[in-house]
């Protein structure tokens, strides 16, 4: 296996896609504080086209229309969102979701760029970053329910309904995240274990 290469042009391909997921990485992290800065910005064009903040859209349905109904209940949430020890909590619960899946998309960029180079073992070490993937892949699909649920419940301290805890969980949709993490994990784990026993083999030859 250390003799394993691509050819140029897929390569090439290799590593501008690892270089493009790495990119989407950074650019995850650097969302979830634009997020805490600015919490759902909107392009309205109603007085003239501007961005604006929006912060009842990251509410669900029924609360965002309570809220869209009382300019009232609109100014209160705005001041909620606007103090700095919120504006923490929400960056905090934003990047429980964010970084396991920015973990996720650098190691896949980190492997299809091993698989670009022409180094010892690249493919070895492609799959070692694609394990790690697959962990934050796992992690994520716990994640991203908890990062929901504890941005619901901060928000909630802003609107008409009062303060509540609120949990978001689409058991189908955790469910399946994590059987296919795990079905990656063990494909991987399986793939290095028939290159060690390759190895081993050419060894013993």
């Amino acid at each position: 296996m250390d003799k394993y290469h691509l050819s140029a042009r897929k390569a090439r391909l290799c590593r501008i896609a690892g270089a493009v997921f790495l990119l989407l990485a950074i650019c995850n992290v650097a969302q979830a504080f634009v997020i805490s800065l600015w919490p759902a910005p909107v392009f309205d064009c109603k007085t003239g086209c501007r961005w604006r903040s929006d912060p009842a859209g990251m509410l669900d349905n029924d609360e965002r229309l309570k809220v869209a109904a009382s300019p009232e209940a609109e100014r209160r949430l705005s001041a909620h969102v606007s103090r700095p020890i919120v504006r923490a909590g929400l960056l905090g619960v934003v990047l429980i979701g964010s970084l396991p899946f920015a973990l996720l998309l650098l190691g896949v960029g980190a492997a299809l760029r091993h698989l670009g180079h022409r180094s010892p073992n690249p493919l070895g070490r492609a799959l070692q970053w694609l394990r790690r993937a697959s962990l934050a892949a796992i992690v994520w699909a716990i994640a991203q329910p908890v990062s929901a649920s504890l941005r619901a419940s901060l928000l909630s301290l802003g609107t008409p309904s009062g303060g509540y805890w609120y949990i978001m969980v689409d058991f189908a949709d955790v469910g399946i995240g994590l059987m296919l993490a795990m079905a990656a994990y063990a494909t991987i784990w399986a793939l290095e274990a028939g290159i060690r026993a390759e190895r081993e083999l050419a060894d013993f030859v």
